[in-house]
């Protein structure tokens, strides 16, 4: 992601695991073909990543992305994009990677998100109210930092 964030252009990746004794465990990270701008990225070819997904026998639970020049929240957008896929998976997350703030965040639509996202049907970055909050850190989430990345 590094040369993409150079150029103040965002990165995603999709995050795939495994489902054992009524968890999620995280064992893929597959990168896909995508366009990227400064505020958003697009994911091109879904279903070559699907076909990934079943030739390697994972479950789709996150995606990931950059921010390079923002901190760690979800817009419009995002929330849009995560909401299709909660409403699927309510234990779906939303990892974000702020650049600039060198922070990173998992994160999920509230029950007011899933509400408001689900009974909006505006495309592209537009206001959505603030308070309560429509998105918040996903709580369900642990991080092992004794295992290694290969």
């Amino acid at each position: 992601a590094k040369p993409n964030s150079d150029k103040n252009i965002e990165t995603l990746g999709m995050i795939g695991g495994k489902l054992s004794r009524n968890k999620f465990t995280i064992t893929h990270l597959l990168i896909p073909k995508q366009t990227g701008k400064s505020d958003r990225c697009d994911l091109e070819n879904y279903e070559e990543l699907g076909d990934t997904y079943d030739r390697e026998d994972i479950i789709l639970v996150g995606w990931i992305h950059t921010h390079p020049a923002y901190d760690v929240f979800l817009s419009s957008v995002d929330m849009h994009n995560q909401y299709e896929y909660q409403n699927m998976l309510p234990e779906f997350i939303a990892v974000v990677c702020s650049i600039k703030f060198n922070e990173t965040g998992s994160l999920r639509l509230t029950d007011q998100g899933m509400k408001e996202i689900g009974d909006c049907n505006l495309e592209n970055f537009h206001p959505h109210s603030k308070n309560p909050p429509l998105f918040e850190v996903a709580s369900h989430v642990t991080v092992d930092h004794g295992l290694d990345v290969v």
